[in-house]
């Protein structure tokens, strides 16, 4: 296993950025006077990646780490473990996975037989593909979590979902880029869990005005990302990363990223001709097949959801009722 970026503490520190080499961890602060900068935070790190990468490269391509993690490094279950992104902006891209387009509008009711319902969907997806653009909406940066926090659910969240996603973290300034390019600009990818709240994606209240994403997505702990970052000098073909999520041990999703309607690529593009991506921010890429709404079933108290991408590890959350967590408190 290669280095990977995680984000710690322990009960008397802040949290602080270090490499994770089979079990043990060592912080980046020790190679500070090699010229590795931004070391005493994760969000500072990656202000400075682009200075940092060509370093913190070597440093981790070197067998001099790994034997000095396996000497001096500390077991990681002595830590706790923290979202390892602290993003500016979060970006979530909306469906994007042809298998969780065509579920949707096969789950659909209306009045062609699912084989008309299927053929028009496959068009409009290749036209889309063809003529269209991502669609993108934004997430409120404060639902970033840890991997391994619980997640309060309320008595009236009768809709709470899950989206196993691809996590991108930019490394560098990003202003309309082409799609060729574009990965050049990534510092590492992780993965997130796109919590949802279907009920509220639509406003009763305003009904013509369109999509609420700040009631829908954007609540504290909606967003667990990580357990850590992997350096985007280890994924060589992101489209080969395979998202999943179990629920209470069963699998509820079950995607592969070369499903998407839009690669990595195109979403970092056209993102950076409408906005400029900065270093730490977060693009959360679409979700495959299988969300709660297909199967009817939602997120409630007690349940646990582990959700992870292949080569980029696996996140577990406990559902706690709300009310009982208070108490506790």
């Amino acid at each position: 296993m290669s280095p990977v970026l995680v984000n710690l503490s322990t009960a008397a520190c802040a949290p602080f950025p270090a490499l994770l080499c089979e079990g043990r961890v060592i912080a980046l602060a020790h190679w500070r006077a090699e010229g590795l900068r931004g070391t005493s935070s994760m969000a500072k790190l990656l202000i400075e990646w682009d200075v940092n990468a060509e370093l913190l490269k070597q440093i981790c391509a070197s067998q001099a780490t790994r034997s000095l993690i396996e000497r001096r490094g500390v077991e990681l279950a002595g830590f706790a473990l923290h979202e390892p992104v602290a993003p500016r902006q979060v970006y979530c891209t909306i469906g994007n996975y042809r298998c969780q387009v065509m579920q949707a509008a096969l789950d659909a009711e209306g009045q062609a037989d699912e084989r008309s319902r299927r053929d028009a969907t496959l068009a409009s997806i290749e036209k889309r593909r063809r003529d269209g653009a991502p669609y993108v909406c934004l997430k409120g940066p404060a639902a970033i979590a840890g991997p391994f926090d619980p997640l309060l659910v309320e008595a009236e969240m009768s809709t709470l979902d899950w989206e196993v996603e691809i996590g991108v973290v930019m490394g560098r300034v990003a202003h309309d880029v082409e799609p060729s390019k574009a990965l050049g600009y990534v510092a590492g990818y992780c993965v997130v869990n796109d919590i949802t709240l279907r009920e509220r994606i639509l406003r009763q209240d305003v009904p013509t005005v369109g999509t609420d994403w700040l009631q829908s997505k954007s609540r504290k702990g909606w967003l667990p990302a990580g357990p850590w970052l992997v350096p985007a000098w280890n994924v060589e073909r992101p489209e080969t990363l395979r998202p999943w999520l179990r629920l209470n041990g069963t699998s509820m999703q079950d995607g592969a990223a070369e499903n998407m309607i839009f690669s990595i690529a195109e979403q970092i593009a056209y993102l950076s001709q409408h906005t400029s991506l900065q270093p730490g921010d977060l693009i959360c890429t679409g979700t495959p097949a299988g969300i709660g709404s297909h199967y009817g079933r939602y997120l409630r108290a007690g349940d646990v959801v582990e959700a992870g991408v292949s080569g980029l590890g696996a996140q577990r959350t406990v559902c706690v009722d709300s009310i009982v967590a208070h108490r506790i408190d």
